[in-house]
């Protein structure tokens, strides 16, 4: 025979209604990350950089079109961009090469914006952007 759990129909409600409250609180959506950002450092194994001197102009504008152009460590990328709200996933890919990068949409709000990059060997790396 099953045992009764010691819980109410109005606390599984509330339980509910919680757990979906905070999953919607934390969504990126497409319309917050359509900026011009500029490049304010990375972030490796939890230690936050300045950007070095050579890139101090290295930015990303996400436009609402669907382009992208990107000034990332001195190299220009430009192109289209796919942003999937559900995963908060940015693919960029670059016209002229045909590459594509994977971002994975941290944190946004109206001034900052953190997108983490993981390599090949699984090395995590979040870039901080802030509002240009």
């Amino acid at each position: 025979m099953l045992k009764r759990f010691p819980i109410n129909w109005r606390s599984a409600i509330l339980i509910i209604f919680g757990l979906f409250s905070l999953s919607a609180i934390g969504q990126v959506t497409t319309a917050s990350i359509t900026k011009e950002w500029t490049y304010a450092g990375k972030e490796e194994f939890g230690v936050v950089r300045p950007p070095a001197s050579e890139f101090k102009d290295d930015h990303l504008n996400i436009n609402v079109d669907g382009t992208f152009i990107m000034l990332k460590e001195g190299k220009q990328w430009s192109g289209k961009w796919v942003f999937q709200e559900k995963s908060a996933i940015l693919l960029l890919t670059d016209l002229k090469t045909k590459k594509s990068i994977s971002y994975t949409i941290k944190s946004v709000n109206e001034t900052q914006l953190v997108a983490e990059y993981q390599s090949p060997d699984l090395v995590r790396t979040k870039y901080h952007f802030s509002r240009k």
